[in-house]
């Protein structure tokens, strides 16, 4: 063989190795690197926010159980100051909630981690060990990760611009209730959860199950909650739940997570 066949064989190899593409991204692989781009963002101590909640019973308004709530939150508890709105402005009397998904109260702050073991739950003293047969997932880009605890990835689809992964719990499915994500393809963001709910009927303690469709969007380098729509079987209730006028105070006066001292407090109320 000639010399310059020689080098045109090697060159064609040099091209064609150079032009292998990748190996895809397992599901696995697709949420680890998600969830270390979400636990990347910082949680504001402190979040400020106003909660427009729309209830529909067999397509119809409910307008008892719709309304608009201003809320001040602290992010390490969840505990938050709550009064009613109208146009704009806080009115009546002061609550004391914990915001969370999955209670009777309504879900939130904006910046929840959903990834927090439990789904807002207290998280345990000792991480839990891993399932036999489950090994270390390899290093993804700068990225280390561990094998996920909590979901096992059974669907990964391409959607667009958004990988699309359908998770099922490993463990205990009251706790670990998400059952779809979109997961930005680029940068790893998340922008979609579906989540399981529940509707909660206050007078007589009890629930039905109600699915939760979330968006995110973000801002200032944060992912958001702004929109949660939430839908029970046969559609005969509907909720709708929007975060509006977000803001990150640097700090909140301890009183505001202190149910006991709001009646000394009515004069300077937030509104």
């Amino acid at each position: 063989m000639s010399a310059a066949r020689v080098l045109a064989t090697i060159g064609v190899a040099c091209a064609c190795a150079a032009q292998t593409p990748a190996p895809p991204l397992t599901g696995e692989q697709v949420l680890a690197r998600a969830k270390a781009v979400f636990r990347a963002h910082a949680r504001p101590p402190y979040v400020a926010y106003t909660l427009v909640r729309r209830e529909h019973h067999d397509l119809q308004p409910d307008f008892e159980n719709s309304y608009t709530l201003k809320i001040w939150c602290r992010t390490a508890d969840r505990s938050a100051l709550a009064r009613r709105a109208w146009n704009g402005k806080a009115y009546g009397s002061l609550q004391n909630i914990t915001v969370a998904f999955d209670e009777r109260i309504d879900p939130g702050p904006p910046t929840a981690d959903i990834f927090e073991r439990a789904l807002y739950g207290p998280k345990p003293a000792v991480e839990p060990t891993a399932l036999p047969g489950e090994s270390p997932l390899p290093v993804i880009g700068a990225v280390s990760v561990s094998t996920d605890y909590d979901y096992r990835v059974t669907a990964l689809t391409r959607d667009g611009a958004w990988w699309h992964l359908a998770l099922r719990p490993k463990r205990d499915p009251e706790r670990n209730r998400i059952d779809d994500l979109w997961v930005d393809a680029t940068t790893f963001e998340i922008g979609r959860m579906r989540v399981r709910d529940h509707l909660y009927f206050l007078f007589s303690g009890q629930s039905i199950d109600d699915e939760f469709d979330a968006r995110f969007a973000l801002r200032d380098g944060l992912p958001l909650l702004t929109s949660i729509h939430g839908q029970t079987p046969f559609d005969q209730y509907q909720t709708d739940f929007t975060f509006r006028d977000v803001s990150f105070p640097a700090s909140m006066p301890d009183w505001y997570f202190d149910p006991a001292s709001y009646g000394a407090h009515k004069a300077d109320a937030p509104s």
